[in-house]
């Protein structure tokens, strides 16, 4: 029925919503989990796949469409599928988190994920949320603006996806179970990669490496998605300019770089610049790390894919190298000249840049004034008890257990029995009054610091042996609703200075100030920048400093807060938000869903 009959029994803004909401769109999609063999720098081993893909299906649609997504485990490990960056306004039942937002899906048994794509656009992804399972289930999620809709920037011609990851030759699971027994580090991955390809440097890779072909003069929309267990990336096209637009599906001020920095967890839309007129480039990645690299190896070649100019300018060139592969690794090829990996200055220049765009359908909300200061401190901790059967001591510092903390606690996720329930359904019946107080205390313990419980120089050279011993705890910190929050994430000196992308769920944010050294509540906020900030969902702690972010606590749930280096969140890195529901419809949660499944 078209809006000229419905206005026969309508009246005319009925009739106009009609029309707005007849082209938003469901999207249904049907994944099936199981293991597939795949094989890369000649080892085959099986991995844990969505539809038999890696990465998986992309998921394409437009804000304000519904995604619906059921999804079938036939593996034997338990699984959920988180929907990185996404809202999830009022859908936290779906956000993807086992014991905060669902119970895990168990092998033969499925669950339907439904949400809406609400005030975001540009490149969001999902993934596995559960053990070191999203080294391989993980995908983009491409959000084109609303029909009649444009992008505030220079119309591309056209648009790739470029996943960046890692494979291990070995099983990861086996990886991180063999991490975690011996207390200390994890055995790195053999390989960057590009769209599950490592690329033209490494052996036996270089017929399956991801290419791009491009047009002089072309413009071009590269969606990059940093999907890496562990390390955040430098990604650039040799002798290309590339134009930053997006930081996390926000626009940006757009601003020009050789090469974007790009953490676990981030993701970016640049423009690239085809402004040469034939030839044969790399796309490359290479791992950015912190300056102690004695205590954090990782893979040091890069991953590559081919950019290549098509066309009447590139014929010739083409004729010459007789599209020979062996040429693409020849001496005329150039790799991008990355900074050196410890470059911390070029990370400063880089988020410096850095700055939202207020356009008609992104208008900036940012807290001007703060109704909940908190201060996390994030790091590192020892475990007293050193027992790494069957090694004689563990392979952390001095003989410890290495472990990760958030205001000195260390995360210990709910023990999967019948009666657990997620902390969304606990904190669901808590806000209706249904949960006894013997309850609350024991399975939803909303007593999580403000602040550290103990205030020391956290970036001292001496800190006091007793702060290398994290307490364990399931502890959430609650958030009344629609609150304008400001939380300072300050790094510490345990151990050792480290860069902690942070990923905050169901929430974006905005990074009104940053800084070396102790953050000061005196001096520090009078560096903030509450006019243009920009807008993330996962940022990076500065190594040895701090980083000062604010929201508005205006979605009731349960949302995990924890560093997006999965090393980090299995070492217990991590905490829960509880957002209270408020007073109306619209601001508290819908019952969990009839198929919500059983612990």
């Amino acid at each position: 029925m078209g809006c000229k009959e419905l206005g026969k029994w309508l009246m005319l803004p009925l009739c106009i919503l009609h029309l707005i909401w007849s082209k938003l769109a469901v999207h249904h999609r049907g994944w099936m989990v199981n293991y597939t063999n795949v094989t890369r720098l000649n080892h085959t081993k099986s991995m844990m796949l969505v539809n038999g893909q890696f990465p998986g299906p992309s998921i394409h649609a437009h804000e304000g469409d519904t995604i619906v997504v059921h999804v079938t485990s036939f593996v034997k490990p338990n699984i959920t599928i988180h929907w990185h960056g996404v809202r999830q306004l009022r859908t936290g039942w779906y956000d993807g988190v086992p014991y905060v937002t669902q119970c895990p899906l168990q092998q033969n048994a499925s669950f339907t994920y439904r949400f809406q794509l609400l005030n975001q656009t540009g490149v969001l992804w999902y993934h596995a949320h559960t053990s070191w399972h999203r080294a391989s289930i993980h995908g983009a999620i491409i959000v084109q603006p609303r029909k009649n809709v444009f992008y505030p920037f220079t119309t591309p011609s056209q648009e790739f996806t470029i996943i960046l990851g890692e494979w291990w030759n070995t099983d990861v699971e086996q990886v991180i179970a063999d991490a975690l027994a011996r207390g200390g580090g994890y055995n790195t991955s053999d390989a960057l990669t590009i769209n599950g390809q490592p690329g033209f440097l490494y052996n036996s890779s270089a017929a399956d490496a991801y290419r791009i072909n491009i047009t002089s003069g072309g413009m071009y929309l590269l969606r990059l998605v940093n999907s890496c267990m562990n390390f955040a990336l430098y990604v650039g096209v040799a002798n290309h300019t590339l134009t930053v637009v997006q930081l996390d599906s926000a626009y940006a001020v757009p601003f020009d770089v050789d090469f974007v920095l790009i953490a676990p967890g981030q993701t970016l839309d640049v423009l690239l610049h085809a402004n040469h007129s034939h030839g044969r480039y790399y796309l490359a990645s290479s791992v950015f790390s912190i300056p102690n690299t004695t205590v954090v190896p990782f893979p040091n070649v890069s991953a590559t894919a081919l950019v290549e100019y098509v066309g009447a300018g590139a014929a010739s060139e083409l004729h010459h190298n007789n599209n020979d592969d062996s040429t693409v690794t020849n001496n005329n090829m150039m790799l991008p000249m990355f900074p050196a990996h410890n470059d911390s200055a070029y990370r400063q220049a880089f988020d410096a840049k850095q700055f939202s765009l207020n356009t008609s359908d992104q208008t900036f909300y940012i807290p001007q004034t703060v109704d909940i200061h908190l201060l996390f401190t994030v790091g590192y901790g020892l475990a007293s008890n050193t027992s790494c059967y069957p090694l004689a001591q563990c392979e952390g510092y001095q003989g410890y257990r290495i472990l990760g903390s958030v205001n000195n606690i260390t995360y210990k996720a709910p023990t999967p029995n019948k009666s657990n329930k997620p902390f969304l359904q606990y904190g669901y019946e808590y806000d209706r009054g249904r949960l006894t107080s013997s309850t609350s205390k024991s399975s939803f313990n909303l007593t999580f610091p403000d602040h550290p419980e103990h205030i020391f120089n956290y970036t001292g050279s001496q800190l006091p042996l007793s702060l290398w011993f994290p307490q364990n705890g399931t502890r959430l910190s609650p958030i009344p609703f629609n609150s304008s929050v400001e939380l300072v994430l300050q790094d510490t000196s345990i151990l050792q200075f480290e860069i902690h992308p942070f990923h905050l769920h169901g929430n974006s944010f905005y990074i009104v100030g940053s800084g070396s050294g102790n953050y000061d509540p005196a001096t520090s906020p009078a560096t903030f920048n509450l006019v243009n900030p920009p807008l993330r969902n996962t940022y990076g702690v500065p190594y040895g400093g701090w980083v000062a972010i604010r929201f508005r606590a205006d979605n009731p749930g349960a949302w995990l807060l924890h560093c997006h280096i999965e090393i980090h969140q299995s070492w217990g890195m991590e905490t829960v938000f509880f957002v209270h529901e408020g007073h109306g419809s619209d601001q508290r949660l819908p019952p969990p869903p009839a198929h919500y499944p059983l612990c």
